[in-house]
């Protein structure tokens, strides 16, 4: 079977499950984008996300709004690699100093959600 095959057959399923077909189509392979139920909009030939901006301004909300999220996915994932450190050292100094960090990282999430609602 071939690529495109796979393609068409991934569309209809995702249309049957209530998927909708988009007239707009994938920058990168110009496959038609179909929004999903959940409002996401994917290309099914690319796999990706899809986002469609409509002007200049609301561009950089998106931009935006995606710095915020990649901000808070990297704290949270050096958060976990700070809770490792807590757990192997026995040095009371050092303890202190991830904590600092830990207790700082942790309010700059809180603010960063607070920004994003």
């Amino acid at each position: 079977m071939s690529s495109d095959e796979d393609v068409v057959k991934k569309m209809a399923n995702l249309i049957r499950a209530g998927a909708q077909m988009l007239q707009e189509s994938c920058p990168l392979c110009r496959t038609p984008l179909v929004r999903l139920k959940s409002g996401e909009i994917i290309c099914p030939k690319c796999e990706r996300r899809v986002y469609i901006v409509k002007d200049e301004l609301e561009e950089k909300g998106l931009i935006t709004k995606l710095t915020i999220q990649s901000i808070e996915e990297t704290i949270t994932m050096k958060l976990g690699e700070l809770n490792r450190v807590l757990k192997e050292t026995t040095d009371l100094d050092e303890m202190y100093d991830v904590l600092r960090v830990l207790i700082a990282m942790l309010e700059a999430v809180e603010r960063i959600r607070k920004i994003s609602r």
